[in-house]
């Protein structure tokens, strides 16, 4: 499948370290390799054709993303610093993934 990359994602991973940069490409060659038969650990439904992509480090690092003919769109992402994943990145990433699907 093919893996669609905004602008704002691509600057978020220019931001990061190396060690964690390698493990968010490896994620995301996963995801590539395995579309929606990727599960728990490294990918988690959110509901209503919402995932997060899971990386795990010092940093975890979550990737909102959605599937929309045949391809993967990278919505959002952010450095999870709480237990919880803040409900504005949530809301954020749905307003995204609702604008690419209404393609």
């Amino acid at each position: 499948m093919e893996i669609i990359y905004p602008q704002k994602i691509k600057k978020f991973f220019g931001a990061l370290d190396n060690m964690l940069a390698d493990r968010m490409a490896r994620s995301i060659d996963l995801l590539e390799r395995y579309g929606n038969l990727l599960e728990m650990p490294m990918s988690k439904p959110l509901g209503k054709g919402l995932f997060e992509l899971r990386v795990m480090g010092n940093n975890h690092i979550r990737i909102f993303y959605c599937f929309h003919k045949n391809r993967i769109y990278l919505l959002h992402a952010i450095v999870k610093k709480n237990r919880r994943i803040p409900k504005q990145d949530i809301g954020l990433a749905r307003g995204l993934m609702k604008r690419i699907v209404s393609i």
